[in-house]
């Protein structure tokens, strides 16, 4: 072989070499970009899969406007719907926060102006702020307040902050529907002792009437023996009154006897005086 064509097979070679590690080393960059695209893919799976689970065992603190049917009032409501305790919690509203209820400061709510230290899952901070009716027909008075809430916990010690819109115009025209709840049956709880103290009252007044009627019971038997007294007494009366009767036609039958006594005496002593005169004859 001359060494033309040596040298000619030689570079043929030497290309052929250099174009396969010219596609070697794109392929090579090929897998090394689509490894770390799938790296990266994988960290991004990871982060998902960590902040899920970060979001999942997160706090969540929600704050709401809470309405029962049953009361005229409306409710402020904190809790915490998360599932781990959550730390530092402070809530701020824009604007501030007012009330139209007589003797009763909002500035006392410490949990409206001071960090909450924690609230564990599922605590809850409920406090009354005002009428609904009275609110909803204020022009003073604002219906919508923006508020922040930040605090720490979940499984990254983090500051997680939250914002909501607090509309009172949501509740305006809601027919209200009374359903049974807790505090139905405080309240019949509550009214046992009520009901009880009542049937006492009123079992007391019909002692006091059965007394009464009693009391008369009494006076009629006591009134019915005055009247069989009465009746014997006339009865002994109208004896008396033939006794005194009988007396008196006894006493006209004496006064009668006297005068026939002394109509008696009178003949006797006008027949002495005739038998004593001497008869002459003329």
């Amino acid at each position: 072989m001359s060494p033309t064509t040596r040298e000619t097979i030689l570079l043929i070679v030497q290309i052929a070499s250099l174009l396969a590690l010219v596609v070697y080393v794109i392929k090579t960059a090929e897998v090394a970009k689509e490894t770390k695209a799938s790296a990266r893919a994988m960290e991004k799976s990871i982060e998902e899969m960590v902040e899920d689970r970060d979001m999942e065992y997160a706090p969540y603190i929600v704050v709401y406007f809470d309405v029962q049917t049953d009361s005229p009032i409306f409710d402020l409501v904190v809790s915490n719907q998360g599932r781990t305790i959550a730390h530092n919690v402070k809530i701020s509203f824009d604007p501030p926060f007012q009330t139209s209820l007589k003797n009763f400061d909002l500035n006392n709510l410490s949990f409206l102006h001071q960090q909450i230290p924690a609230m564990p899952p599922g605590y809850e901070l409920r406090t009354s702020i005002d009428r609904l009716e009275s609110r909803l027909e204020s022009e003073q008075l604002p219906r919508v307040y923006n508020v922040q809430v930040t605090y720490i916990g979940g499984l990254y010690q983090k500051l997680r902050k939250v914002d909501y819109v607090l509309d009172l115009n949501m509740f305006q025209g809601i027919l209200d529907s009374h359903t049974s709840s807790l505090t139905d049956l405080t309240d019949a709880v509550e009214d046992i002792p009520k009901s009880i103290e009542r049937l006492d009252r009123n079992l007391e007044k019909m002692t006091q009437e059965l007394t009464q009627i009693d009391k008369k019971l009494e006076d009629v038997a006591g009134t019915k023996l005055a009247l069989q007294e009465l009746n014997e007494t006339n009865k002994a009366l109208e004896e008396v009154e033939g006794i005194r009767i009988a007396l008196q036609e006894l006493h006209e039958s004496s006064k009668k006897l006297d005068e026939i006594e002394g109509i008696k005496t009178a003949l006797q002593s006008f027949e002495k005086t005739t038998k004593s005169r001497v008869n002459k004859i003329w």
